[in-house]
């Protein structure tokens, strides 16, 4: 029998706030990240050891995955923890990053030379092992990443000259697959699947807008919209549940109902986030 260990307890986080979930936002003014309670909104510590933080994401675990584009590398932090467990250097700067809900992956997206993809795999004995990169002549530079129930990864970004691109690499694959989308997408924002569609963010428009797509054969087909009242290119969201959370960077934190959006449900802190995930405990 594997015994549980007691919480690791980073400074100004108590060890009750270890066992309830937690809401992790990059901030652009400090470039540390801010820890809240959540769905509470209590500030309840940081981390702030990190570079430049900007995209993150999390696993059914709690462990989270926070980019450093200033270091180049993705950090991992197990739920409620000050110091990291991992590092793991990138092909130059990491805009975002997907866990594989079925087995130790770690999508990375971004990078540098030709590099917009980077794929990582952790051993059954906990190694992480050198990265599979993947390049896409229709997509010059990655903004985020997203995988599916299924193990289907998605990432988006832009051409050459500056139009919209979405691809995925189906499970197994060697080379990822470019989409037709059916839906005029100013700028790229967070990709996330929301346990039944994927969804795309427009970092481009104000109020910030996300869409959901059902994904066929080269083929990504709106199915429907959440508007984010009160936000303006918004980078990262984060959906959990029925609430989606986020932040731009020049308002408070906001959860809103998913998939039905409109005005925030509650707001709370005041920072210039970049990016939202939430760590289960």
């Amino acid at each position: 029998m594997q015994l549980s260990r007691p919480p690791v307890v980073p400074p100004g986080l108590d060890a009750a706030a270890t066992t309830q979930s937690l809401l992790y936002v990059s901030n652009l003014a400090t470039n540390d990240v801010d820890i809240f309670s959540y769905p509470e909104g209590k500030v309840v510590g940081k981390i702030t050891e990190i570079g430049r933080p900007r995209g993150e994401c999390a696993d059914a675990a709690g462990n989270v995955w926070i980019a450093d584009v200033q270091a180049f590398q993705v950090v991992e932090y197990s739920h409620g923890a000050s110091k990291p467990v991992a590092a793991l250097s990138t092909f130059g700067a990491p805009r975002g990053c997907s866990v594989d809900p079925r087995i130790d992956n770690l999508a990375v997206s971004g990078g540098a030379n030709g590099t917009i993809l980077s794929v990582y795999h952790r051993s059954t004995r906990g190694i992480w092992r050198d990265p599979r990169r993947y390049s896409d002549t229709s997509i010059r530079t990655a903004y985020f990443c997203g995988y599916d129930a299924a193990g289907n990864l998605f990432i988006d970004g832009t051409s050459a000259d500056g139009d919209f691109r979405l691809a995925e690499l189906p499970r197994g694959a060697r080379a990822l697959v470019n989409l037709t989308v059916s839906q005029s997408i100013a700028a790229p924002g967070q990709v996330q699947w929301d346990g039944k569609y994927v969804t795309v963010g427009d970092a481009g428009v104000s109020p910030s807008v996300l869409y959901r797509f059902s994904i066929g054969a080269r083929t990504a087909t709106k199915v429907g919209s959440t508007i984010l009242q009160k936000t303006a290119k918004l980078q990262q969201y984060w959906i959990q549940a029925k609430t989606v959370i986020a932040a731009d960077d020049e308002s408070r934190v906001g959860l809103w109902k998913y998939p039905e959006g409109g005005s925030p449900a509650k707001t709370f802190g005041s920072l210039r986030a970049y990016a939202a995930a939430v760590s289960l405990p």
